[in-house]
Protein backbone atom coordinates (compact mmCIF):
# COMPACT_ATOMS: atom_id res chain seq x y z
CA UNK A 1 0.00 0.00 0.00
CA UNK A 2 2.80 2.50 0.60
CA UNK A 3 4.72 1.44 -2.52
CA UNK A 4 3.21 4.57 -4.81
CA UNK A 5 6.13 6.53 -2.32
CA UNK A 6 9.01 5.02 -4.15
CA UNK A 7 7.31 5.72 -7.20
CA UNK A 8 9.80 7.68 -9.59
CA UNK A 9 6.89 9.98 -10.73
CA UNK A 10 6.32 11.03 -7.10
CA UNK A 11 10.28 11.58 -6.47
CA UNK A 12 10.28 13.70 -9.69
CA UNK A 13 7.11 15.62 -8.30
CA UNK A 14 9.05 15.97 -4.75
CA UNK A 15 12.19 17.37 -5.95
CA UNK A 16 10.10 20.21 -8.57
CA UNK A 17 8.19 21.14 -5.59
CA UNK A 18 11.62 21.37 -3.26
CA UNK A 19 13.65 23.29 -6.48
CA UNK A 20 10.26 25.73 -7.11
CA UNK A 21 10.20 26.75 -3.75
CA UNK A 22 14.00 27.57 -3.03
CA UNK A 23 14.12 29.16 -6.41
CA UNK A 24 11.55 31.66 -5.37
CA UNK A 25 13.66 33.49 -2.91
CA UNK A 26 14.24 37.19 -3.79
CA UNK A 27 17.44 37.73 -4.77
CA UNK A 28 19.54 40.05 -2.53
CA UNK A 29 21.16 43.23 -4.00
CA UNK A 30 24.71 42.83 -4.35
CA UNK A 31 27.30 45.24 -1.81
CA UNK A 32 29.49 47.40 -3.13
CA UNK A 33 32.56 47.38 -4.21
CA UNK A 34 33.99 50.53 -3.44
CA UNK A 35 32.45 53.48 -1.92
CA UNK A 36 32.87 57.20 -2.95
CA UNK A 37 33.41 59.24 -0.03
CA UNK A 38 32.62 62.95 0.56
CA UNK A 39 36.75 63.68 1.11
CA UNK A 40 37.01 62.18 -2.69
CA UNK A 41 34.66 65.32 -4.11
CA UNK A 42 35.98 67.53 -1.98
CA UNK A 43 39.48 67.01 -3.24
CA UNK A 44 38.54 66.87 -6.09
CA UNK A 45 36.12 70.14 -5.39
CA UNK A 46 39.76 72.03 -4.12
CA UNK A 47 42.07 70.80 -6.99
CA UNK A 48 39.21 72.36 -9.30
CA UNK A 49 39.18 75.47 -7.22
CA UNK A 50 43.13 75.69 -7.26
CA UNK A 51 42.97 75.14 -10.87
CA UNK A 52 40.33 77.68 -11.91
CA UNK A 53 42.93 80.17 -9.85
CA UNK A 54 46.18 79.25 -11.71
CA UNK A 55 44.32 79.94 -15.20
CA UNK A 56 42.95 83.22 -13.62
CA UNK A 57 45.90 84.87 -12.43
CA UNK A 58 47.69 83.55 -15.58
CA UNK A 59 45.10 85.51 -17.77
CA UNK A 60 44.85 88.51 -15.52
CA UNK A 61 48.85 88.38 -15.98
CA UNK A 62 48.51 88.66 -19.49
CA UNK A 63 45.81 91.26 -20.08
CA UNK A 64 47.58 93.38 -17.78
CA UNK A 65 50.53 93.85 -19.83
CA UNK A 66 47.77 95.00 -22.86
CA UNK A 67 47.08 98.28 -23.80
CA UNK A 68 43.10 97.25 -23.95
CA UNK A 69 40.93 97.58 -20.95
CA UNK A 70 39.46 94.55 -20.02
CA UNK A 71 36.03 93.39 -18.50
CA UNK A 72 35.39 90.28 -16.98
CA UNK A 73 31.70 88.76 -17.60
CA UNK A 74 29.35 86.94 -15.54
CA UNK A 75 30.08 83.94 -17.35
CA UNK A 76 33.72 84.19 -16.38
CA UNK A 77 35.75 84.94 -19.24
CA UNK A 78 37.67 88.10 -20.05
CA UNK A 79 36.95 90.46 -23.05
CA UNK A 80 37.05 93.88 -24.72
CA UNK A 81 35.68 94.75 -27.92
CA UNK A 82 37.96 96.24 -30.78
CA UNK A 83 35.08 97.13 -32.98
CA UNK A 84 32.09 97.93 -31.33
CA UNK A 85 28.99 99.69 -32.77
CA UNK A 86 27.76 102.52 -31.09
CA UNK A 87 24.21 102.06 -31.60
CA UNK A 88 22.16 99.45 -29.31
CA UNK A 89 21.28 96.83 -31.86
CA UNK A 90 20.42 93.12 -31.63
CA UNK A 91 22.21 90.18 -29.72
CA UNK A 92 21.48 87.13 -30.72
CA UNK A 93 19.66 85.31 -28.25
CA UNK A 94 18.11 81.59 -27.84
CA UNK A 95 16.96 80.35 -31.41
CA UNK A 96 18.72 82.71 -32.88
CA UNK A 97 21.58 81.61 -36.12
CA UNK A 98 24.84 83.41 -36.18
CA UNK A 99 27.33 83.58 -38.62
CA UNK A 100 31.03 84.11 -36.73
CA UNK A 101 34.83 83.69 -37.76
CA UNK A 102 37.15 83.10 -34.84
CA UNK A 103 40.65 81.74 -33.91
CA UNK A 104 42.13 80.00 -31.11
CA UNK A 105 45.19 81.77 -29.63
CA UNK A 106 47.14 79.83 -26.36
CA UNK A 107 47.99 82.44 -23.71
CA UNK A 108 51.89 82.25 -24.56
CA UNK A 109 50.81 83.58 -28.84
CA UNK A 110 51.08 80.36 -30.57
CA UNK A 111 48.17 79.98 -32.68
CA UNK A 112 46.42 76.97 -32.32
CA UNK A 113 43.58 77.19 -34.60
CA UNK A 114 43.69 80.21 -36.98
CA UNK A 115 40.18 82.11 -38.23
CA UNK A 116 40.93 80.19 -41.81
CA UNK A 117 40.42 76.95 -40.54
CA UNK A 118 37.60 77.77 -38.61
CA UNK A 119 35.70 80.27 -40.11
CA UNK A 120 33.30 81.38 -41.36
CA UNK A 121 31.19 79.34 -38.82
CA UNK A 122 26.88 79.39 -38.85
CA UNK A 123 25.24 77.54 -35.63
CA UNK A 124 22.13 77.71 -33.97
CA UNK A 125 22.81 79.58 -30.22
CA UNK A 126 21.61 77.03 -28.47
CA UNK A 127 23.68 73.70 -30.62
CA UNK A 128 25.49 72.14 -27.82
CA UNK A 129 28.01 70.49 -30.62
CA UNK A 130 30.24 72.83 -32.56
CA UNK A 131 30.61 75.79 -29.95
CA UNK A 132 32.11 75.69 -26.52
CA UNK A 133 29.64 76.78 -23.91
CA UNK A 134 32.03 80.08 -23.46
CA UNK A 135 31.64 81.28 -27.33
CA UNK A 136 27.80 80.81 -27.16
CA UNK A 137 27.84 83.64 -24.07
CA UNK A 138 30.61 85.56 -25.93
CA UNK A 139 27.96 85.63 -28.62
CA UNK A 140 25.34 87.15 -26.75
CA UNK A 141 27.04 90.23 -25.82
CA UNK A 142 27.78 91.06 -29.51
CA UNK A 143 25.86 93.07 -32.27
CA UNK A 144 26.57 92.34 -35.90
CA UNK A 145 29.50 93.62 -37.20
CA UNK A 146 31.06 94.18 -34.06
CA UNK A 147 35.02 92.90 -32.70
CA UNK A 148 36.21 91.28 -29.72
CA UNK A 149 38.77 89.54 -28.06
CA UNK A 150 38.00 87.04 -25.22
CA UNK A 151 40.29 85.16 -22.62
CA UNK A 152 38.50 81.97 -21.79
CA UNK A 153 39.43 79.87 -19.09
CA UNK A 154 39.45 75.92 -19.52
CA UNK A 155 35.93 75.87 -17.51
CA UNK A 156 34.13 78.22 -20.33
CA UNK A 157 36.48 76.63 -23.17
CA UNK A 158 37.37 73.06 -23.90
CA UNK A 159 37.61 72.07 -20.31
CA UNK A 160 39.44 68.60 -18.55
CA UNK A 161 38.60 66.91 -22.52
CA UNK A 162 40.34 69.64 -24.14
CA UNK A 163 39.02 69.26 -28.32
CA UNK A 164 40.62 65.71 -28.46
CA UNK A 165 43.57 67.11 -31.24
CA UNK A 166 45.47 70.66 -30.42
CA UNK A 167 43.84 71.51 -27.03
CA UNK A 168 44.73 69.86 -24.22
CA UNK A 169 43.49 69.30 -20.78
CA UNK A 170 42.43 72.68 -18.80
CA UNK A 171 43.89 74.90 -21.33
CA UNK A 172 43.03 78.56 -20.74
CA UNK A 173 43.03 80.23 -24.57
CA UNK A 174 42.70 83.62 -26.59
CA UNK A 175 39.98 84.00 -29.18
CA UNK A 176 39.64 87.11 -31.63
CA UNK A 177 35.64 87.22 -32.51
CA UNK A 178 34.05 88.90 -35.34
CA UNK A 179 30.08 88.38 -35.40
CA UNK A 180 29.13 88.63 -39.08
CA UNK A 181 25.39 88.28 -38.80
CA UNK A 182 22.53 87.25 -36.71
CA UNK A 183 19.68 85.41 -38.25
CA UNK A 184 16.34 85.68 -36.57
CA UNK A 185 14.34 82.32 -36.03
CA UNK A 186 10.32 83.16 -36.63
Amino acid sequence: MKKHLATPLYKAIIALIIVVTYSCKTPEPRKPISRTTSSTTELSIENNKQIYAAEEAAIEKVIAGLDQKFERSTYGFYYSFTQKDSIKGKTPVFGDRVTFEYNVIALNGDTIYSKEELSPITKSMEQEYGIFRGMRDALKLMQAGEEATFYFPSYTGYGYYGDQDRIGTNVPFKSDVKLLGINIEE
